[in-house]
């Protein structure tokens, strides 16, 4: 199948232009794949710092709630000490 000496060489440029467009989207593709799996690494260290800052919320909200049970029992502490020393000031 011969059309003016044509048809062989034609076969092969297309199979070479084929051939160099598949190892140019390959190589695309590998790039793709390689910034997504840098964007994965990213967003698993974005969570594992979330979680860690979770952790920290959590202990902040204990440490929060302990420093009010301290605050009643220092006023309570307080308002004792007011009461003596209003006794003490009436008995004298």
């Amino acid at each position: 199948m011969m059309l003016n000496g044509w048809s062989i060489p034609t076969i092969w440029v297309a199979v070479i232009a084929q051939a160099t467009a598949a190892v140019w989207w390959a190589s695309s593709t590998d790039q793709q794949v390689e910034q997504n799996s840098v964007k994965i690494e990213q967003v698993v260290t974005n969570e594992k710092h979330i979680a860690i800052v979770q952790v920290q919320q959590i202990e902040i909200i204990k440490d929060i709630t302990d420093i009010k049970m301290d605050n009643k029992e220092i006023k309570n502490i307080v308002q004792e000490i007011r009461l003596m020393m209003t006794r003490w000031d009436n008995d004298s």
